[in-house]
């Protein structure tokens, strides 16, 4: 196959990533309508370390944990032990840096706001562009994909900001190492806060949920005492998977395409791997001189047939957590508290979860489960073996 021509709309981690692989095959121009790569910022920055590795990239690191204390505001809770400091606080300008610097033969354009997609036809406000692939990574807006690809996913709204303080209370984090996660209806009715040191007395607090966030994160602030800078943030999504990633020569990865993690709403790290599980789709169907579109119908079947139901599935999951802020998660708190429990995978949330059980499993029976758990959606390691599978 000769070289082809490619478009990249979104230049997040997941379009950057994509532009890096593809451009040793393929022609790539990445359009971002922001003028700044990283900036406006919207994430926490919170990923698995290990899964950088397997991505096989190394962006700047603010800080790395150990410890996630799961707390309410009376106080019980319970902490995980990641062993080997596994959680890390990605730099997002850095990392968005870091892999344009990698873009090799890929083309950036900052500032460049695409209008509309037809088919794979690219409108700018300069004019059109035919692309013999079009692949949309925008985030959790979804503007142009929902044009194209129909889905309503399920968002809740998190503000947070970087903040500076000297307080001690049982909220705040007891270490550097110590990522605190309070779940309590009387600050978030269907999701959670975040409280997540950046180094000494300075860390990242925020708070997300499906109503009146602002008010919300106001009193967080209130109730922790910090001395705040200037608030970012913006949806994140938490459940619901399209049908399909593919439509025609149009291809959708990261956020828009549902690689999210619902408990969570973390994107980073699902969509760089929705990007790789995309570029070795591509390649693959190179190597046996196949045409573009038989790599888009692989990623889209690999999507159907492994990824798609698991979304689902865990949206769902996540939805009975966050109903049981208003419920039973404070008896699950109270009978759990200081439990603590060792962990060496921060995508395994279920192992957590049953280690957490055996610490105290009159406790966690009574309360039925404490924590939804999931895992990552597709492994990295085994993107080729699933390729391989469909290609038979």
């Amino acid at each position: 196959m000769e070289a082809s021509d490619a478009a990249i709309i979104g230049a997040g981690p997941s379009g950057l990533y994509l532009a890096r692989e593809l451009s040793r095959i393929m022609n790539v121009v990445v359009f971002e309508e922001d003028k700044e790569l990283g900036l406006p910022l919207h994430c926490t920055g919170l990923v698995n370390a290990d899964s950088l590795k397997v991505l096989s990239i190394s962006p700047p690191i603010i800080n790395s944990y150990r410890y996630v204390r799961v707390t309410d505001l009376e106080g019980n809770s319970i902490t995980f032990d990641f062993k080997r400091n596994a959680v890390a606080m990605l730099n997002r300008p850095g990392l968005e840096n870091y892999l344009a610097d990698e873009l090799g033969s890929a083309s950036l354009a900052l500032g460049k706001r695409v209008l509309d997609v037809q088919g794979n036809t690219v409108r700018t406000k300069t004019g059109e562009t035919t692309y013999d692939l079009v692949i949309i990574a925008e985030g959790s807006s979804i503007s142009l994909t929902k044009n194209l690809i129909p889905w309503k996913p399920t968002y809740v709204y998190g503000v947070q900001t970087d903040a500076k303080s000297y307080a001690s209370n049982a909220l705040m984090p007891r270490d550097i190492n110590e990522i605190v996660v309070v779940f309590d209806r009387r600050l978030s009715n269907h999701f959670f806060a975040w409280i997540v040191p950046r180094d000494n007395h300075e860390l990242r607090i925020g708070i997300a949920d499906d109503a009146n966030t602002w008010v919300k994160f106001v009193e967080l602030l209130r109730i922790t005492g910090v001395e705040h800078y200037n608030p970012f943030g913006g949806k994140v999504i938490i459940s619901g998977s399209p049908d399909n990633v593919v439509t025609g020569s149009v291809a959708v990865i990261g956020d828009a395409a549902g690689f999210v993690k619902p408990t969570t709403g973390g994107g980073i790290i699902m969509g760089m791997l929705s990007a790789k599980l995309l570029a070795e789709s591509i390649y693959s169907v190179v190597r046996e001189g196949l045409r573009i579109s038989d790599a888009l119908s692989v990623y889209n079947m690999v999507f159907r047939k492994f990824i798609k139901n698991k979304v689902r599935a865990l949206g769902g999951a996540s939805s009975i957590l966050h109903l049981m802020v208003n419920s039973s998660l404070g008896e699950v708190m109270h009978h759990m508290n200081t439990v603590n429990v060792e962990i060496y995978d921060y995508d395994n949330h279920i192992d957590a979860v049953l280690r957490a059980a055996m610490r105290r499993p009159l406790a966690f029976a009574k309360a039925m489960f404490s924590l939804i758990g999931e895992l990552s959606l597709v492994e990295p390691n085994r993107i080729n073996e699933l390729i391989r599978e469909l290609l038979g």
